[in-house]
């Protein structure tokens, strides 16, 4: 039989008692301090997506002053202003009557300052990789040369096709337009990076890709004659075309801060050209035709070297106005002003000099949208 001390024990020890002392001693220490209140923390939102340029925030000890850029497309239109010097086989092209001094020579004609374009779009992740496609033109590119004696000293074309063409020559002038065009395709791995001691952001693009160049040029030797007789216009013509395909490789690099940014970038690339000179019919003074349409085609291993240096100011988040300056270099080029032939044989004119190249040079000016 229990006993009054046992009955009271198991009473005590009963499970509701057991809950309502542990809730008395933690009240008890929540309000003398001995426990710290819990409070719940609430969820955080996720954090929207920032915009392609930031500037509201301050740098301080490493905190970038603009976010990293997150601009995903990317577009661009520029006008290009460029000059051209030619490496070319420096050989005459009218020389005088007895003598054989040079008048004009292929390297003489010199380019003026032409206008072209140039454009871009492209796709990219931030910090993964994108792709772009490229163009630019350059249009207009037109040299020339005048020269004239005065009887009784006169001028001809060289070697022995001189003579046939032309009789007491008096006026020579050599003309030579060119156009270029060059497209290109490229995937590229691209990369953002902070540089605390210039606040700015570095995004760095290594590409490879395919690379097309065409260069079309047109010559001409118009010598006028003769004494005693009504003036009569002699042309000479030639036209090349050069096809060039291949690979290139390169690297861009674009800092960004506040609202400028400055950008450059370096390609280079190998290329196959397919080539081809056309020489018109040559027909002399008389009106009898001495040499009938020839023409030659061929093959060659070219390079093209493209480097460009960009400053731009950001108009908007999206809009921004670029100015810098190109070189490109193109070599393994059919120059036209190197495949006259001035020999007077059957063979004469069916050759194709190449091996040579152009360097253009000058200034850029256009708009960029990243979005």
């Amino acid at each position: 039989m229990a006993t009054f001390t046992d009955i009271s024990i198991w009473r005590w020890l009963r499970p509701r008692w057991l809950l309502a002392a542990i809730a008395l001693i933690i009240e008890t220490c929540l309000s003398s301090g001995l426990l710290p209140e819990v409070a719940a923390q609430e969820l955080q939102s996720l954090p929207t997506q920032e915009p392609a340029y930031e500037t509201n925030t301050v740098a301080f000890r490493g905190i970038p002053s603009v976010a990293e850029p997150l601009w995903t497309n990317y577009a661009l239109t520029e006008a290009l202003f460029w000059g051209r010097d030619n490496q070319a086989a420096n050989v005459p092209l009218v020389t005088a009557v007895g003598s054989g001094a040079t008048l004009i020579s292929a390297g003489d004609p010199q380019f003026p300052v032409a206008a072209g374009v140039r454009a871009f779009y492209g796709e990219r992740n931030p910090n993964e990789c994108g792709w772009e496609l490229g163009y630019f033109g350059v249009y207009g590119m037109s040299a020339s040369r005048f020269t004239s004696t005065t009887p009784p000293q006169f001028l001809e074309v060289p070697g022995a096709l001189g003579p046939l063409l032309t009789a007491d020559g008096e006026t020579a002038t050599v003309k030579y337009n060119s156009v270029i065009n060059s497209a290109e395709a490229n995937v590229f791995r691209t990369s953002n990076d902070w540089r605390d001691y210039t606040e700015s952001w570095l995004t760095l693009d290594w590409l490879a890709g395919f690379r097309y160049v065409g260069v079309e040029e047109q010559a001409s030797i118009n010598t006028t004659c003769c004494v005693n007789t009504t003036d009569t216009t002699v042309p000479y013509s030639v036209r090349t075309r050069n096809n060039m395909f291949g690979g290139q490789i390169g690297s861009r690099a674009r800092w960004t801060w506040d609202r400028w940014a400055l950008e450059g970038w370096a390609k280079a690339g190998v290329l196959g050209n397919a080539q081809k000179q056309i020489q018109d019919p040559l027909v002399d003074y008389t009106g009898f035709e001495q040499r009938g349409a020839r023409s030659a085609t061929g093959t060659d291993v070219g390079f093209i070297g493209d480097i460009n240096l960009s400053a731009i100011y950001r108009l908007t988040d999206v809009w921004g106005i670029r100015v810098g300056y190109s070189t490109v270099w193109i070599g393994g080029l059919a120059l036209a002003p190197n495949q006259f032939d001035f020999n007077n044989t059957s063979i004469a004119g069916t050759g194709l000099n190449s091996g040579d190249g152009i360097f253009l040079s000058g200034a850029n000016l256009g708009l960029e949208a990243r979005y």
